[in-house]
């Protein structure tokens, strides 16, 4: 358990080209082999390389946890398909909803989720089925972009600095974790998009500072 530090075709915005739940990593096409493997290592899991809507900023389109993966309505049936055949026993929901940055609008882990209050009540009940947890409307630092200003697996979560304590509550009571308020990358307080981490490891952006580092590896309990 640990963290590494890397990039991503350049850009040490690794938490937007990638989603990681304990059982898998899903990223885009294109990644150096040698990388993966290193990624599959640190992480303890088999990886998935698709693009969404032909994108390859999967992080930011993407929503997953163990037991379901979210996608906008913008995505192609044949990068389903691709995952479908990879993950034979997970839930896959294709939300029709006007919001499209799902992977900004959620914050999830085995546990629980933390959604944008923007989603409507109908999509909250689709999350909440697909992931297969509680699922509650929340801002953090009174934001509505929740799923890229905080990162959760199932130890720890890692927030923006300004999280209020009512908001820090929601993700005890509902994601069943602690908290940590944090930056990435040299002073970024979108959390989310330098890290990509479950439960066994975390990649890190490497424009990320000693400091930082030692906050993310105690919020998410990987010492």
């Amino acid at each position: 358990m640990g963290i590494i530090l890397d990039d991503i075709f350049g850009s040490a915005e690794v938490g937007l080209f990638c989603v990681a739940t304990k059982n898998f990593i899903i990223v885009p096409t294109g990644i150096k082999q040698n990388k993966l493997i290193k990624w599959e290592k640190e992480l303890g899991v088999k990886s998935i390389s698709t693009t969404v809507y032909g994108s390859q900023l999967i992080g930011i389109f993407v929503a997953a946890n163990s037991n379901g993966i979210i996608f906008p309505y913008i995505v192609y049936d044949e990068e389903i398909d691709r995952i479908s055949k990879f993950l034979h026993d997970i839930n896959i929901l294709k939300i029709k909803s006007k919001l499209t940055a799902i992977g900004n609008l959620i914050l999830a882990n085995d546990y629980g989720a933390i959604i944008s209050p923007e989603f409507s009540k109908k999509e909250m009940k689709e999350i909440s089925d697909v992931l297969g947890v509680e699922t509650i409307k929340s801002t953090i630092a009174g934001r509505n972009y929740v799923g890229s200003i905080a990162i959760a697996t199932n130890l720890g979560a890692l927030t923006h600095i300004d999280i209020t304590n009512e908001e820090r509550k929601n993700i005890n009571e509902i994601l069943k974790v602690d908290s940590l308020e944090g930056t990435v990358n040299g002073g970024v307080t979108y959390v989310r998009s330098g890290i990509i981490a479950n439960e066994k490891g975390a990649i890190v952006g490497s424009r990320t500072i000693g400091p930082e580092a030692l906050a993310i590896s105690q919020a998410l309990h990987l010492i």
